[in-house]
C-alpha cells in the first residue's frame, strides 16, 4: 500500500508530462514498484476514443494542442473522486494508506486523463449554474459561457410570464435543469436526437426532482410528429451543434459526442435550420449559442425569418448567442 501524499507526488509528476526515464527514478526513489507504472502504458486508451457510432467523426490531420493546466488540482480532483474524499481531507489524512485496488483505479484514471479524456467524464460530474450534474460521453459538457444563455432566458421568462419553453438538443439537461430550478411554475419540452443523452438529460432532471414540470421527447430538432402537433410554444432555447466540420478541435474536446459539437461544413448550418423550423411553428422568441464568428449569417437568417435579434458576448468578449422575438 501507499499514503496518500506520495501517491499525489507521482500522479502530479505525471500528469506535468514528465521525461518516462526520470519519472521511472522517481518511482524508485520513493521505493514504488516499478510493475505498479507500467499500468500508465497498458491502461493508455487509443487517441480516438471509441464512441457510439452516431458520434463518429473522421479524426482531424490537424489537431490543437491538449495540455492539463492544472496538474495538482486535478490529481486532487481524481483521487478525491476514488476515495470520496474533498481536497482537504486528502492533505489533512495524507499519511493515510491507499489499497492496492484504489492505486490501480486511480492509475487508470490518471492514464485516461494523460491522453485527453476530460476531467468531467471521469469523475461523471459537472457543476452549472450552481448545480452538480451527472455527465458521460454521451453528452457535451457544459461551459461557463452557456450560464449567459441560462440568464437570457430567465429574464425573458421573468419578463414575459413565460409558462412553458423547449429545449432543443438537452444533452445532458443542464440549460433545462437551471431554468427549471431557477422558476417556480415554468415547464418545459426537452429534445434530442440521441436516446442517450435524453436517458442522461432524464436522470438529471429526476435527480434534482423537477421532472413534474419536464417532457422528454426523442427528436431531430422540431420534426417529431408530437412537436407538430403540439400548439405553439412560446420560448425556444437551444444550444446545438455550431463548430465546423474541419475545425481543428484538441484531443480532450474530441472525446465529446461529434453530433453534438459539429453543425456542418460552415458550422452554422443546423443553426439555419432550426430558425426556420422555429418560424414555421410561430415560436415567439429564440435564445441560441452561436459560434464566435457567426453573428452575420445568424443575423441574415433571423430577418429573413421574420426576428429580430440582438447579440450577446462571453466573457472574453466574444459573440456568443443571440434573443430574437418574432415581428408578426
Amino acid at each position: 500500500m501507499i499514503e496518500i501524499d506520495l501517491l499525489l507526488r507521482i500522479a502530479i509528476a505525471f500528469l506535468k508530462d514528465m521525461n518516462l526515464e526520470e519519472f521511472k527514478k522517481l518511482v524508485y526513489e520513493t521505493q514504488f514498484l516499478l510493475t505498479d507504472i507500467n499500468s500508465f502504458e497498458t491502461d493508455q486508451l487509443p487517441k480516438d476514443l471509441p464512441m457510439q457510432s452516431n458520434h463518429l467523426r473522421q479524426p482531424l490531420d490537424i489537431q490543437a494542442e491538449f495540455n492539463i493546466v492544472s496538474p495538482r488540482y486535478e490529481a486532487e480532483i481524481l483521487l478525491g473522486h476514488i476515495l470520496n474524499m474533498t481536497r482537504v481531507e486528502l492533505h489533512t489524512h495524507g499519511k493515510k494508506e491507499i489499497t492496492d485496488f484504489d492505486k490501480q483505479r486511480y492509475f487508470k484514471l490518471l492514464a485516461m486523463r494523460k491522453n485527453g479524456v476530460p476531467l468531467e467524464y471521469l469523475t461523471n460530474k459537472v457543476n452549472f449554474y450552481n448545480l452538480e450534474l451527472y455527465v458521460d460521453n454521451n453528452v457535451l459538457i457544459p461551459r461557463p459561457e452557456t450560464e449567459l444563455l441560462v440568464e437570457k432566458a430567465l429574464e425573458l421568462i421573468n419578463a414575459y410570464h413565460i409558462t412553458h419553453f423547449i429545449e432543443i438538443g438537452v444533452g445532458s439537461g443542464a440549460i433545462s435543469a437551471a431554468i427549471l430550478a431557477n422558476t417556480q411554475e415554468t415547464c418545459a419540452v426537452v429534445t434530442d436526437i440521441s436516446k442517450e443523452a435524453l436517458n442522461v438529460a432524464k436522470h438529471n432532471i429526476q435527480q434534482l426532482g423537477l421532472e413534474n414540470r419536464c417532457e422528454f421527447v426523442e427528436s431531430n430538432l422540431l420534426s417529431s410528429p408530437y412537436l407538430i402537433m403540439r400548439k405553439p410554444i412560446t420560448l425556444l432555447v437551444a444550444n446545438p451543434p455550431y463548430i465546423a466540420n474541419n475545425y481543428p478541435l484538441n484531443q480532450e474536446v474530441l472525446c465529446e459526442p461529434h453530433i453534438a459539437l459539429f453543425g456542418g461544413e460552415k458550422g452554422d448550418e443546423i443553426l439555419k435550420k432550426l430558425i426556420i423550423q422555429a418560424r414555421e411553428k410561430q415560436i415567439q422568441f429564440l435564445i441560441c449559442e452561436i459560434g464566435y464568428d457567426q453573428k452575420e449569417s445568424m443575423q441574415e437568417s433571423l430577418s429573413k425569418a421574420g426576428y429580430v435579434a440582438t447579440f450577446y458576448q462571453d466573457y472574453a468578449g466574444f459573440d456568443r448567442g443571440f434573443i430574437a422575438s418574432f415581428v408578426s
